[in-house]
């Protein structure tokens, strides 16, 4: 009889204690998750990235992430745009988080693939449609298998959402290169504008959509390429009647804003595309607004960890890299010997619009 009841007492203690346990787990407030961009770019980015051995790819591996979210850009603009490259960095992301992964298209991959710095060069608009069928359509990898309840829009792919702990998360697709809207060079150009005019409507559409479904969130995760807080501040908004001197990132800037000061929840908008690596408040008028310039792009060779803490008022999202540890900067220093289209934004964030 005694030794029944110290086996009865060793298996209650032994079931509190893993109750307990998942309790904690459960009650955990804290949102975590993983953001890459703008690499490999280099053949020591690359290895950083492959498993089993790359630095970057075994932190993440050691991190387990819920979600890791790539910005595009997966390769340097110099670099071919060949179906072989195409479906070996494919793969290659794929293996970084498996079945939990985001992808949202850059520039690199289909909009700079004809210029004439390569030796072959490609249609724009065909190579968008390979990437689309190659991350989306069919997916062999199956790269957001257990991501649980995420959406992709209707007749536009590329754009995903989905929740985690009380915070939702959505993907744009948003090119640099102006949007899609500049040098255009060997697609029809009537055809790469309506792509881009589609494209708009569509990121329009979904942003609008975020915001009705996230009306009982804790927070908003929003994440896209392009950096369309470095821009023109003399360019006007696209239109039907001017398609390309325009800036291509100006309706999307301003509802964002808009949609952002209405809710009043935390809201953290992802990018990557430009040099600057930092997480700040853009807006002071706006100050449940963050924005991430991610790493990579040659600036800061890593990837980020970010965390959202619903009980820190005044400093919910933190982000910090998965190899060196270090929080994000709270300053967006632009290289300024970046090319055109990362060209510095020389105006103090109140005067951003």
């Amino acid at each position: 009889m005694i030794w029944i009841s110290i086996i009865l007492l060793f298996i209650f203690f032994t079931v509190s204690t893993s109750a307990s346990d998942l309790i904690s787990a459960s009650a955990d407030p804290l949102t975590r998750f993983v953001v890459i961009g703008d690499m490999p770019y280099t053949d020591t980015e690359y290895a950083l990235l492959e498993q089993p051995d790359g630095a970057i790819a075994k932190a993440i591996r050691t991190l387990n992430p819920p979600v890791l979210i790539h910005l595009g850009d997966f390769k340097q603009g110099r670099l071919s745009c060949s179906d072989e490259l195409f479906l070996d960095h494919y793969r290659q992301i794929a293996q970084l988080n498996p079945h939990r992964v985001v992808y949202t298209p850059g520039d690199n991959e289909w909009v700079d693939c004809d210029r004439f710095t390569f030796s072959a060069r490609y249609d724009e608009l065909e190579r968008l449609n390979f990437l689309r069928q190659l991350f989306f359509h069919r997916d062999h990898h199956q790269l957001t298998k257990d991501i649980p309840g995420l959406k992709r829009q209707e007749g536009f792919i590329e754009n995903a959402r989905w929740e985690s702990n009380q915070v939702v998360f959505a993907t744009l697709h948003v090119p640099g290169t102006n949007n899609g809207r500049m040098e255009i060079l060997r697609s029809n150009l009537q055809d790469a504008l309506d792509e881009a005019d589609y494209r708009d409507q569509s990121n329009e559409q979904w942003l609008r959509q975020l915001f009705i479904a996230a009306e009982s969130a804790s927070a908003l995760v929003i994440a896209f390429h392009a950096d369309i807080f470095n821009f023109n501040h003399k360019k006007p908004a696209c239109t039907i009647e001017n398609r390309t001197n325009c800036d291509g990132y100006r309706k999307l800037r301003d509802l964002i804003k808009n949609q952002v000061a209405q809710f009043g929840k935390p809201v953290l908008v992802i990018h990557g595309d430009s040099q600057a690596y930092c997480l700040h408040q853009p807006y002071t008028s706006i100050p449940n607004l963050w924005r991430l310039n991610a790493p990579g792009d040659y600036k800061h060779i890593d990837a980020s960890q970010v965390v959202f803490d619903p009980k820190n008022k005044n400093t919910p999202f933190t982000a910090s890299g998965v190899l060196d540890r270090k929080p994000a900067p709270a300053i967006c220093s632009y290289s300024i010997f970046g090319s055109s289209r990362h060209s510095p934004s020389l105006f103090p964030r109140t005067q951003l619009s």
